[in-house]
């Protein structure tokens, strides 16, 4: 795990709280954006974890307030949830989702899955941190499994790395380490582990390309990982 990484986690274990209710003020004044974010969002999520027969095992990697999580769940999937912060954990037990403590860059996992999901926090790997999760999760899912996720694009910003707070939702009091890739950085990465692009997409921010958003599914084909 990088140094980056492990700061930024440490950040998140002491202000999870802080985070969640700054989110929950932040509903309360644009709701309106809000329900329109998340109603595409779970567009996005039925679409393609509906490929999956229902009951399939899915992981959650960095669940947050569990929403995300519960909304699987309520389409018909056995979901496990998971977090490094205990008030993160805390928040996503009180919606009755299955949930665990979990570091996936130190952490190995128990069993087999058909998915896994990770929203928004692709933000704080190094690049050596995201080629470590993509392979750990390729290593994980069951044949034709889905990996899903989402990294912030860099062609938004005038540098690749920075640490920073912000003044939304999103606001800590502390600043974190957040990494910006391009879409060639992550294919190359993607296509070395073995994984196969299944769907793509930008989305976000007002040229629609603040997030690079990746449906991936594990191939048969082994490749020489180089």
């Amino acid at each position: 795990m990088s140094i980056e990484n492990e700061k930024t986690i440490e950040v998140y274990r002491k202000n999870a709280n802080k985070y969640l209710a700054n989110t929950i003020e932040y509903d309360n004044i644009y709701p309106e954006k809000v329900k329109q974010k998340r109603e595409k969002l779970e567009k996005f999520i039925k679409k393609n974890i509906e490929l999956l027969p229902k009951g399939s095992k899915i992981f959650e990697i960095g669940s947050a307030d569990g929403l995300n999580a519960k909304y699987i769940q309520s389409l018909g999937y056995d979901v496990t949830a998971s977090d490094i912060a205990e008030d993160f954990i805390n928040e996503i037990k009180k919606k009755g989702v299955k949930t665990i403590k979990f570091n996936v860059l130190e952490d190995e996992f128990i069993e087999k899955y058909s998915a896994v999901f990770c929203w928004r926090v692709f933000v704080h790997f190094t690049k050596e941190d995201a080629l470590k999760v993509l392979q750990k999760t390729y290593d994980v899912l069951k044949k034709d499994g889905l990996f899903i996720f989402n990294a912030m694009n860099c062609e938004i910003k005038e540098t690749s790395e920075e640490w920073v707070d912000f003044s939304n939702e999103f606001h800590m009091g502390t600043e974190r380490y957040y990494k910006y890739f391009s879409k060639s950085e992550l294919d190359d990465i993607i296509t070395r582990i073995g994984y196969q692009i299944f769907d793509f997409h930008k989305e976000g921010g007002e040229s629609n390309n603040k997030w690079l958003v990746y449906v991936l599914k594990k191939k048969d084909t082994i490749y020489n990982k180089k």
